[in-house]
């Protein structure tokens, strides 16, 4: 993937591809190039989503412990 693109960008473009391929209008040859194309923005896609997956763990532990001390104040 030459371009530097955006998680949108990404899946985007990985629709349309979908679409082109299941259309039936492709050659095989052409299918395959889709194909291999579609492979790279999932596995940009999968990627992006795993990078924040740190983040979004970190912060539902901040949450958390911001309900944990709510709860001793409820008491």
């Amino acid at each position: 993937m030459a371009e530097k693109l955006t998680f949108e960008q990404a899946n985007d473009k990985l629709e349309k591809l979908v679409t082109e391929m299941e259309s039936g209008e492709l050659t095989l040859e052409e299918t395959m190039k889709r194909y291999e194309e579609a492979f790279e923005l999932l596995n940009f896609c999968y990627k992006q989503l795993d990078s924040y997956k740190g983040e979004i763990i970190d912060i539902n532990k901040r949450i958390d412990e911001i309900k944990n001390k709510e709860d001793i104040f409820d008491e």
